[in-house]
């Protein structure tokens, strides 16, 4: 007798399923979309120029710099250029896509205001590790540099950017500004003397707004953005904290760095 396979029900298909299951396929186009393609393969065989952009040159150069206020510069940029363009800056989507330089607004966490969250950035900038799934749905995870101290930031986009300067000169030299496939432990392995770690946070995407994409060409301006505002923190504590860190790790590495030999 031909035996007949029993249809699940809904209910019990889902009773199978982690949260984290029901996360990975219901937002399975979107992080893939974000993670991008690796075009590595493709550059070698098609031996595709990627040209010679270099980011730490383009740091050093930046006039702001002569001014001794690139901070203040950042900050007018921002609201005369940055804001006032949504059509070249304004990001439409919820997942930050990889190895993207993003600030939005986050002035309402989860956790605001217990002791798991004593204190936050209202205004990030993150340097995007990608969307990832967690049993509690999908978030945004990236250094936020505004959690360190100001050379440490410069320090920390230049390696990146080296680490992976092929990926992103064909970005440039292709006028993609897309995805750029960056490894978390790969990069947190070769800036933990600079406490890289220290900054990585997870955001939840519909609590973030008014989100900016800065162009990989932007990113000489757009590294000076101080915050503009912290809930429960001054700045002058958050490197304290961040020093404290640097030496439970064992390292000397100081806020008063000299970025531009680092780089």
């Amino acid at each position: 007798m031909k035996s007949t396979k029993k249809i699940q029900t809904l209910d019990e298909y889902l009773a199978q399923k982690t949260k984290k299951d029901i996360y990975n396929e219901k937002y399975k186009k979107s992080i893939s979309d974000a993670r991008g393609d690796d075009p590595e393969k493709l550059i070698d065989d098609l031996g595709l120029k990627v040209g010679k952009y270099s980011l730490r040159t383009r740091i050093r150069e930046n006039p702001w710099l002569k001014t001794g206020r690139p901070s203040s510069q950042a900050t007018s940029w921002l609201y005369k250029t940055v804001f006032k363009n949504p059509q070249i800056y304004q990001y439409k989507k919820s997942l930050l896509y990889q190895g993207g330089l993003f600030t939005f607004e986050y002035k309402n966490p989860k956790y605001k205001g217990t002791a798991q969250l004593p204190w936050f950035d209202k205004y990030p900038l993150v340097l995007s590790l990608g969307p990832i799934v967690t049993k509690l749905g999908v978030r945004n995870l990236g250094f936020n540099l505004h959690l360190v101290p100001p050379k440490i930031r410069i320090i920390i986009v230049c390696q990146v950017f080296e680490l992976y300067k092929r990926l992103y000169r064909y970005q440039i030299f292709y006028k993609k500004d897309g995805p750029v496939k960056i490894k978390y432990q790969y990069i947190l392995k070769s800036l933990d003397k600079y406490g890289a770690d220290f900054c990585v946070r997870m955001y939840i995407p519909a609590r973030q707004h008014a989100i900016v994409l800065f162009p990989y060409k932007e990113w000489s301006k757009a590294i000076f953005l101080p915050s503009r505002g912290y809930d429960g923190v001054k700045a002058q504590k958050l490197i304290s904290l961040w020093r404290k860190h640097i030496r439970t790790k064992g390292f000397g590495t100081t806020a008063n760095i000299d970025w531009s030999s680092k780089i």
